[in-house]
C-alpha cells in the first residue's frame, strides 16, 4: 500500500513537472513568435506577407445576432489561448442583387476588422489609417480584395479595414427600437459599428506598433459620408486626429441624392419595411428578430439601376439627435465640426455611373428638376438644358457631379478651413484606360489600393503619387511638399485645390 502511494505521488509530481515544462516551452515559443499580439479580448496571431504583419478577421464586437440584432455593438467575448486571425471574415448580410448576383460569403456574425502593419515592435508608434467602404450603406464590405492594405502599409503606416452592418440590419429605425434605447433612438447601427472599430483601434493598435493618437479615418462614397458624419458626431470626438473624404455625399436634401433621413422619415420607412414582412406594432421587432438574416437581407429592396438607387427609399443614416445631432450640412454651416486636418475632394465624373440608366424623357426631366430645385429650377434648366433623352442622361450625370459632390466638397473645405489651417481640397480627373466613364465614382480606389488589377505605366505613376499624398497626410497632416507638386492649403480667398490626374496641377476656382 505504501509503495502504491509512493508511486502515485511520484506520478503526480512527474505530471506536474511535464505540464510546467510544456507551459514554459509554449510561453517561450509564443514569445519568440513576433506574430502573436495581445488584444483586450485575447491573443491573436497573423501571417507574414509582403514585408508586413497581417491580421485578418479580428473580432471587435460581439456577433449582432439574436437579441443583439438592431442594438448597438456589444463587447466581444474574450478567449483563451491564441486565436488565428489569418483569413477574412464573412461580409455583413446584403441582398443578392446588391452584388450583381455574384455569390459572396455573408453572415450576421460579421463585426471583424483587418490590420496590415509594417511595425516589428510595439514602440514604433506608426500613424494609423482606418478605412470605411462605400456601397450606399447597402452593400460591399471591408473584406473585399479591392481593399487590401498592403500598398498603403508599405509606405510606413498601419492600415485597418473594417466591416459594418448595412441595409435593414444596419440602419433600420423603428419606434419599438426607440423604446429599447436609453437615448430614444434607433437606426445608425452601422455607424455605431464604425465607432466601435475606432474604439478598438484606440485601445489596441499600440500592440501592433501604432500610435492611437495619430489615427486618420478615410472613406469613399458612403464611407466618405460616414467620415463627414463622424466629423460632426460628439460620440466620435477623440477617436481620430485627421480625416480624408473621397466623394462623400452630404446634403440632407441634395440635387439627386438625399444623404440623411429625418428621424420621422426613417421610422416611417422602418415601419413600412416591417409591414411588408407582415409584422405590426407592438411586437414587430421581437418577431423580426426571430427571422433568419437571409430573410431580412433578401427583403431589403435593391433598385435595378444606380439612378433608382439614389432616388428611391433605401436604408441610410438617420438624424437621430444623438449620434447625428442635426443635419451635417447645418452643423458644418454653424462650425460645429471637430477641427482636425482634412483632405477632401471628389471625382470629376462621379455622376457617370451613379446617374446611369435614368431612362428619363425631356418632360420627365423638367418635372424632376422642378421638384428637386423648386424656385431655382429655371436657372438649373438654363444651365443644364436637354432636348433629347440622350442629353437628359448627360445633364443628370453633370448635375449630380456638380451639386451632390463638387459643391459638397467645397462647402466642407470652406467651413473646415475657417477652423483648421491644414485643410486640402482636390479633384480627381484621371481616367483608367479602356473604359468609357471618365474619372468615375470610386475609380481612384483602384490606384489607391492597387489591387486586384495590374496597372499600366501611366496609371502606376498616378497611383504612386496618390499613395504618397494619402500616407504623407496621415503621417504629417501637411501636404505643402508633395512627390511631384506643392499642394497649397485651402482658403476661401485663394480657393486653390489640387487636380490629381496624369500630371497633378494646382488650380483655383473649384
Amino acid at each position: 500500500m505504501r509503495e502504491f502511494k509512493l508511486y502515485s505521488f511520484i506520478l503526480v509530481i512527474c505530471l506536474v513537472l511535464i505540464g510546467f515544462s510544456f507551459l514554459v516551452e509554449s510561453a517561450q515559443n509564443e514569445a519568440g513568435n513576433s506574430l502573436v499580439v495581445k488584444t483586450d479580448a485575447g491573443k491573436i496571431t497573423g501571417i507574414q506577407e509582403n514585408g508586413l504583419r497581417v491580421y485578418l478577421g479580428i473580432p471587435f464586437a460581439a456577433p449582432p445576432t439574436g437579441e443583439l440584432r438592431w442594438r448597438p455593438p456589444a463587447l466581444v467575448k474574450s478567449w483563451n489561448g491564441v486565436k488565428e486571425t489569418t483569413a477574412f471574415s464573412a461580409s455583413c448580410p446584403q441582398p443578392p442583387a446588391a452584388s450583381g448576383g455574384v455569390p459572396i460569403n455573408t453572415s450576421e456574425d460579421c463585426l471583424y476588422l483587418n490590420v496590415w502593419t509594417p511595425a516589428n515592435i510595439t514602440s514604433e508608434k506608426l500613424p494609423v489609417m482606418v478605412f470605411f467602404y462605400g456601397g450606399a450603406f447597402g452593400k460591399i464590405a471591408g473584406t473585399m480584395p479591392t481593399y487590401n492594405g498592403t500598398t498603403l502599409a508599405q509606405k510606413g503606416v498601419i492600415v485597418v479595414t473594417t466591416n459594418y452592418r448595412v441595409g435593414a440590419l444596419g440602419f433600420l429605425a423603428h419606434p419599438e427600437l426607440d423604446k429599447e434605447s436609453a437615448n430614444n433612438v434607433s437606426g445608425n447601427y452601422g455607424l455605431l459599428d464604425q465607432l466601435a472599430s475606432l474604439q478598438w483601434v484606440k485601445s489596441n493598435i499600440g500592440a501592433f506598433g501604432g500610435d492611437p493618437s495619430q489615427v486618420t479615418i478615410f472613406g469613399q462614397s458612403a464611407g466618405g459620408q460616414s467620415i463627414l458624419t463622424h466629423l460632426v458626431s460628439p460620440l466620435s470626438k477623440g477617436l481620430f486626429s485627421k480625416a480624408i473624404v473621397e466623394s462623400g455625399t452630404f446634403w440632407t436634401k441634395g440635387a439627386e441624392i438625399d444623404a440623411f433621413y429625418s428621424k420621422a422619415d426613417a421610422e416611417k420607412l422602418g415601419e413600412g419595411f416591417a409591414r411588408n414582412l407582415g409584422y405590426f406594432s407592438p411586437h414587430a421587432i421581437s418577431q423580426m428578430r426571430k427571422l433568419s438574416y437571409q430573410e431580412i437581407a433578401n427583403s431589403t429592396p435593391w433598385p435595378a439601376s444606380p439612378f433608382q438607387m439614389v432616388n428611391t427609399p433605401h436604408f441610410e443614416p438617420t438624424i437621430d439627435g444623438w449620434e447625428v445631432p442635426d443635419s451635417p450640412d447645418t452643423l458644418f454651416r454653424l462650425h460645429r465640426e471637430i477641427p482636425v486636418p482634412l483632405m477632401i475632394g471628389h471625382n470629376a465624373d462621379d455622376g457617370t455611373t451613379l446617374a446611369a440608366d435614368a431612362n428619363m424623357t425631356v418632360p420627365e426631366y423638367i418635372t424632376f428638376i422642378r421638384n428637386r430645385f423648386g424656385p431655382d429650377a429655371d436657372s438649373v434648366l438654363k444651365k443644364y438644358p436637354a432636348n433629347s433623352s440622350e442629353e437628359v442622361q448627360l445633364r443628370l450625370e453633370q448635375i449630380m457631379t456638380d451639386y451632390d459632390f463638387n459643391d459638397a466638397a467645397k462647402f466642407v473645405a470652406e467651413s473646415m478651413s475657417d477652423l483648421e489651417p491644414n485643410t486640402y481640397l482636390y479633384r480627381y480627373t484621371y481616367s483608367l484606360p479602356g473604359q468609357p466613364f471618365g474619372a468615375f465614382h470610386g475609380s481612384e480606389l483602384f490606384l489607391l489600393f492597387k489591387v486586384p488589377i495590374k496597372l499600366d505605366p501611366v496609371s502606376n505613376k498616378v497611383s504612386l503619387n496618390m499613395v504618397d499624398l494619402w500616407t504623407r497626410f496621415a503621417k504629417t497632416g501637411n501636404l505643402n511638399r508633395g512627390l511631384n507638386v506643392t499642394w497649397p492649403k485651402y482658403t476661401r480667398a485663394g480657393d486653390r485645390y489640387l487636380e490629381i490626374g496624369n500630371i497633378s496641377v494646382v488650380k483655383s476656382g473649384y
